[in-house]
């Protein structure tokens, strides 16, 4: 009976100590992300801090990256606006945000690193801006949108991250609208001379340009291409590398993915 009792206790014992990391290897991570509290379909959908559902495309995909991450959890969203995004990952008040290309990063930003220490560039998501102008203005369509813009104003959504680099290109941005619908009837009143557009899948913008009859019309040079990338607060990355790692990797293997989400809402509308 002694000797039952005894076993009985060491079983438990070991039970006790195994269960630590039996949770611990499907335990929740959280995971707060940050992004812009304005409508801006069909990426971000809604207005101010509370969250539609759909959310839209870009939240599709973060949702899709986190769960394919090991993060075990749902990520917690949080809308702010455009000015304090950056601000608050630095701070540690959200954890997780997109950034585009910028000259340098705080060293409290985290963004992925190849093997020699550099910005991985391999791992960011490509982005490619084109320029919208009036059709009755006769832009050459082959025009080279950097040089023929000098001088002249682009409109483009207030809070983009590429905003900050087209300025030290030396060009003039208007960045006063919130959306493309807004730039495009800043357009059309000629308060400015083009607006600049993601172009994720040219039937996307087609469609858009379709609504304009003809008076607005895309030139064939990309504006630029540039980079994206979903960056961590350094503190949450030190404390959850795995994670944060595997996050990278699942969008750098699965970059197609924007479009697709992007297709569905194209089809909703």
């Amino acid at each position: 009976m002694l000797m039952h009792y005894v076993l009985r206790s060491l079983m438990f014992m070991l039970l006790a100590l195994h269960a630590p990391l039996a949770l611990s290897a499907g335990s929740c991570v959280p995971v707060r992300v940050g992004y812009i509290d304005q409508h801006r379909p069909p990426y971000w959908l809604g207005e101010g801090e509370l969250v539609p559902e759909p959310a839209g495309a870009s939240v599709d995909l973060i949702r899709a990256a986190v769960k394919g991450s090991g993060f075990n959890c749902p990520p917690t969203l949080i809308r702010l606006p455009a000015g304090r995004l950056k601000l608050a990952l630095e701070a540690g008040d959200i954890d997780m945000t997109p950034i585009g290309e910028q000259a340098s990063y705080s060293p409290e930003i985290a963004l992925p690193r190849d093997r020699d220490g550099n910005i991985d560039l391999n791992r960011a998501m490509r982005n490619t801006l084109v320029v919208l102008v009036r059709a009755k203005d006769a832009v050459p369509r082959d025009a080279n949108p950097v040089e023929y813009f000098r001088g002249k104003v682009l409109g483009a959504a207030q809070g983009s991250a590429i905003n900050a680099r087209l300025r030290e290109m030396g060009l003039t941005i208007d960045d006063g609208a919130r959306d493309l619908d807004r730039n495009l009837a800043k357009l059309k009143l000629g308060r400015v001379d083009g607006v600049v557009v993601n172009l994720v899948r040219p039937a996307h913008l087609e469609a858009t340009l379709k609504r304009y009859g003809g008076s607005v019309v895309q030139l064939q040079q990309p504006l630029i291409n540039t980079r994206l990338w979903m960056a961590f607060n350094a503190s949450y990355y030190r404390a959850h590398p795995e994670q944060v790692e595997a996050l990278w990797n699942w969008l750098h293997v699965n970059r197609l993915h924007l479009g697709e989400f992007v297709a569905k809402y194209r089809k909703t509308q």
